[in-house]
């Protein structure tokens, strides 16, 4: 049986892995994202779930395709 695939949490994990292996800050990925640094932190922590245009903002701040986050959460 397949288990329960949870989009949130597992897009939280993709985001700190992409943040982290670019580098970047929880603060650097918030400035290229046009994003609060606090919202970061939440979204990280799985406390916050982000919209389509919040998502597609953090795939361009990581200079990954949308898409492949997706697909990565999907993956987990």
């Amino acid at each position: 049986m397949r288990r329960k695939l949870d989009l949130s949490d597992n897009f939280a994990k993709v985001v700190e892995k992409h943040r982290k292996a670019k580098g970047l800050s929880k603060t650097g990925l918030a400035e290229r994202a046009a994003l609060h640094q606090t919202y970061i932190g939440l979204l990280e922590r799985g406390d916050r779930s982000p919209n389509l245009d919040t998502a597609k903002a953090i795939a361009d701040a990581l200079n990954v395709p949308l898409a492949r986050l997706i697909a990565e959460c999907e993956a987990l």
